[in-house]
């Protein structure tokens, strides 16, 4: 039986969370559901996230199983899902979502169930598991892959790190016109929330409007919104000096909203081939 290694990363013990390393565990639960139809042992496709599809991690696990990956890049669950909508039922096997949209994708009708005593997720770090957003009323839907940090990413020979520990200097002025935001609200919203004292856990419709004049204020000092790639871009050939948001190793003090992925496997599953 092929397994299905998924391209799973984790930060070793020791290490800071912002290390990340391939991890070879290998998620036998879901490779036991997909080589069930044994079309599936000769193809596998896979809705992933734009850092999944560098030939160097998938050759060797195609060359290591003996099939055949095909990789559809998408960024953001709406955009997933959607490709999920125009899909025929069984087109696609393997999906990498946001962890905190599992439950939404599980309402839908998009996951299948996971056999959770299958699952060797007593060999991964406990940091990693993260159990709460993978499971929807005792049932095991997904694995968390990776996890990292949006923050604020920035140039420190052109910025002054001290100004980065405050929310509130990225509207002073001082960097009006360098300053690039990743185009993804959640993270967005989460650090201008905390920039206001806000716990992310706690925005709400009764709060959402005192975060009205912040937002505005940071996109009129910026020189861009854009996608993650061309955001991290940006920083790099020196044409904004500051990212808000797409960051995920930079730092500024108790402002960090951490993302976590997870593999999951689509309802369906091959039903079609």
């Amino acid at each position: 039986m092929n397994e299905l290694n998924l391209f799973v990363k984790v930060y070793p013990r020791g290490t800071p969370p912002n290390t990340e390393l391939k991890m070879t565990r290998s998620l036998s639960a879901i490779a036991l559901l997909l080589t069930a139809t044994p079309s599936l042992a000769q193809e596998l496709n896979a809705l992933v996230w734009c850092d999944h599809a560098d030939p160097a991690l998938i050759e060797p696990f195609e060359a290591a199983n003996g099939i055949k990956v095909n990789i559809k890049e998408y960024e953001g669950t709406a955009a997933g899902l959607a490709i999920l909508d125009q899909s025929q039922p069984g087109d696609w096997d393997v999906l990498m979502i946001d962890a905190v949209d599992v439950p939404r994708a599980v309402a839908g009708g998009y996951l299948a169930e996971l056999p959770a005593d299958q699952l060797p997720t007593a060999d991964f770090f406990p940091e990693l598991v993260m159990a709460d957003n993978n499971t929807v009323d005792g049932k095991t839907y997904a694995v968390t892959e990776k996890f990292g940090y949006n923050t604020i990413s920035y140039d420190k020979t052109k910025v002054d790190p001290a100004d980065m520990e405050d929310m509130a200097t990225l509207t002073s002025g001082k960097y009006d016109g360098r300053i690039g935001i990743y185009d993804y609200y959640l993270p967005v919203l989460g650090l201008v929330a905390l920039g206001q004292g806000i716990n992310t856990a706690d925005i709400s419709a009764e709060n959402l409007p005192a975060l009205k004049d912040p937002l505005m204020a940071l996109r009129k000092a910026s020189k861009q919104v854009s996608d993650v790639v061309s955001a991290q871009t940006a920083l790099a050939t020196g044409e904004v000096d500051i990212i808000v948001g797409g960051g995920e190793f930079g730092r500024m003090e108790q402002r960090a909203c951490r993302w976590r992925r997870a593999f999951a496997l689509a309802s369906h599953a091959g039903e079609t081939r």
